[in-house]
């Protein structure tokens, strides 16, 4: 099977599953896409020390207005401007201390971080997906590069409750250069990070490399 985007692994590395001469062509990039400089380094993975640690350059604007939610278990997420509709799988940590990747029959789906908060609880919650399907296909987040500032964000959790949140940044980030403490870092309120690879496709190393970071905050 050829290499897929892992997405989030140590040293920001990552592979893709398709080669240059067989793309259906590149994922969109953001509009707002910025590098990362001037907010903190580090690699992508994430980490106790990563989602503990208060990192304001991670941060929202708080919203008094929005109660945190108790914690329950996502069960499926929702961006309707860019067409996705995605059960959810949890997704932990493999034995090597890297993020697992939806694989096998769900390597088309999205993903909870088991390590991060619920969608709704204060924090940010970490979803993520592939890119490209190992069929050279589209997956399930091809399109998060256009999703824009103001689209609405559903979370379905096991307790019949939607969490609702509005995209507040879209961001691309070098992989060697991803910014752990801003993505990952405590925040005083519910918030949410929906991860996938982007930017310039390496041949020669078959990976993406970049990343490509939705931020958004709860509303309803």
């Amino acid at each position: 099977m050829v290499p897929v985007c892992t997405v989030l692994l140590v040293a920001g590395g990552g592979t893709v599953g398709w080669a240059a001469t067989q793309q259906v062509g590149a994922p969109p990039a953001p509009t707002s896409a910025a590098a990362g400089s001037g907010e903190a380094k580090g690699d992508p993975l994430p980490s106790t020390t990563a989602s503990s640690a208060h990192s304001p350059a991670g941060s929202s604007a708080p919203s008094p207005d929005v109660e945190p939610m108790a914690a329950s278990r996502p069960t499926e997420v929702r961006l309707p401007d860019i067409g996705v509709h995605s059960r959810l799988q949890g997704l932990g940590l493999d034995a090597a201390g890297r993020l697992e990747v939806p694989e096998g029959e769900h390597y088309d789906e999205a993903g909870w971080y088991t390590g991060s908060p619920t969608p709704g609880e204060t924090g940010p919650s970490v979803l993520l997906g592939h890119v490209t399907g190992s069929g050279h296909d589209p997956s399930i987040f091809f399109d998060l590069g256009a999703t824009e500032v103001g689209d609405r964000i559903e979370v379905d959790r096991r307790d019949g409750s939607t969490a609702v949140f509005t995209v507040t940044r879209v961001r691309q980030y070098p992989k060697d250069d991803f910014p752990r403490a801003a993505v990952y870092g405590a925040t005083s309120d519910p918030e949410l990070r929906v991860i996938t690879c982007g930017g310039t496709y390496d041949e020669a190393a078959r990976r993406h490399l970049s990343n490509v970071v939705v931020y958004a905050e709860l509303v309803d």
